[in-house]
């Protein structure tokens, strides 16, 4: 059984690694929430969100990879620990970071088919769908992102990925 799970997982990643190759970057944010969503086992729920438990549980070589694959594709511009370096430049400012990276314009938070999905997009804008499928507009996520994106953050800390 843990070597079915193991090839589906190589084949996600390779799946990630073929769309950011591509430079699709909208698919590849959206495989990239697969990916998490898969390594996590919630996949498997009717609501299909990652819990504080499973961020804090995320296995750091998976979260590794994932990130790699996303800086190497975007010559560094994206990436979780591009963004974990925005993240500590603002003081853990979250609205800070959200308005540099570009989720936010001043007051507004931007919805997700408003997302720049090009290597043009602002240091830091991608990966963003891990979190909350992108049917939710962006500032209801903005709300209740925060929260986990702190967690990501922090768990990327404690996996010593800078």
């Amino acid at each position: 059984m843990q070597i079915i799970a193991k090839f589906t997982m190589t084949k996600k990643l390779s799946q990630l690694q073929s769309l950011l190759a591509a430079k699709n970057w909208q698919e590849a944010d959206v495989e990239t929430r697969w990916v998490m969503l898969t390594i996590a086992g919630a996949d498997k729920r009717d609501n299909l969100l990652l819990t504080q438990t499973d961020i804090e549980q995320f296995p750091c070589q998976d979260l590794i990879n994932i990130n790699q694959l996303w800086i190497q594709y975007s010559q560094g511009r994206f990436g979780f620990s591009v963004i974990n370096r925005i993240y500590k430049k603002v003081e853990q400012n979250y609205s800070q970071l959200a308005e540099q990276v570009g989720w936010k314009k001043g007051d507004r938070w931007l919805n997700y088919e408003n997302l720049i999905f090009d290597i043009s997009a602002p240091v830091g804008h991608l990966p963003v769908s891990w979190l909350v499928p992108t049917t939710f507009g962006m500032y209801w996520q903005a709300r209740f992102a925060r929260v986990g994106w702190e967690l990501l953050l922090s768990r990327l800390n404690s996996c010593q990925i800078s």
